[in-house]
């Protein structure tokens, strides 16, 4: 092996590295059930995901990806309600492999207890995750969850750190028994 060649080797895979790293990039879908009207003003990872208000019955309003790596998912998420009758008729939250978790909080007045937080999740690759607004009645004025991804970081596999390794080691042996010869 040239002496000359390792460098650009440990270049090439040092790119390939952080260029596979950029790539992640899961996409969301939007969806509607039972007919409703909900809908999305921008895109992941910064949006904001409005319910139905379409008179749609008991309509969930979601968000949706599947990871396609192990990552962990940080989000900032502030809920408000147009609703007449408060929260509790839109309540938002995100749903991870079909579990719904609630983020806002009721209440029977608008606009009263509109809420926001921080939320980590670790995800694997294959879970299918994102966000939700549900509308049991769909009239009277939607909620609306805006969210900002501050961070959705691939995970190294095992597997992958293993293989970088030996790689290295090997490139090293190479190098110690050019320089010893």
């Amino acid at each position: 092996m040239n002496l000359r060649m390792i460098p650009r080797l440990c270049l090439a895979g040092a790119l390939s590295l952080g260029l596979s790293a950029l790539a992640h990039a899961d996409t969301y879908s939007l969806a509607n059930s039972n007919g409703g009207d909900g809908y999305i003003v921008g895109s992941a990872p910064t949006f904001q995901l409005y319910g139905a208000d379409n008179g749609a019955p008991t309509n969930y309003t979601t968000y949706t990806t599947t990871a396609s790596a192990a990552e962990s998912v940080t989000f900032n998420w502030a809920y408000t309600t147009y609703d007449c009758c408060g929260s509790e008729w839109d309540p938002a939250g995100y749903v991870l492999n079909g579990v719904y978790t609630q983020l806002s909080t009721n209440s029977d007045i608008q606009g009263q207890l509109d809420t926001s937080g921080t939320k980590t999740l670790n995800l694997l690759a294959g879970d299918k995750f994102g966000f939700y607004v549900y509308s049991p009645d769909s009239i009277l004025g939607r909620g609306e969850l805006a969210v900002n991804m501050t961070s959705a970081a691939p995970t190294p596999e095992p597997g992958t750190l293993l293989l970088i390794g030996t790689g290295l080691l090997g490139a090293a042996g190479a190098v110690r028994r050019r320089l010893m010869a």
